[in-house]
């Protein structure tokens, strides 16, 4: 796990670290400026197997042969 280190793009300030994100947004306390960051690369989500309890497909019928 890299943490990475959120600072305001105006004061410099440093606001967070963080280990994964896609996109953050944060309020820099001391110069109240909004900084909005992307992740630089976003890792694929991993598809959840069949049978985990929150799967999309689970609970459907199988469609008559």
């Amino acid at each position: 796990m890299v943490l990475i280190e959120i600072r305001c793009t105006r004061c410099n300030r440093k606001l967070a670290n963080v280990s994964d994100y896609q996109f953050i947004e944060i309020k820099c306390p001391r110069c109240r400026h909004l900084n909005q960051q992307r992740a630089t690369s976003s890792k694929p989500q991993q598809e959840m197997p069949r049978g985990y309890p929150n799967h999309s497909l689970d609970g459907r019928q199988t469609p008559p042969s």
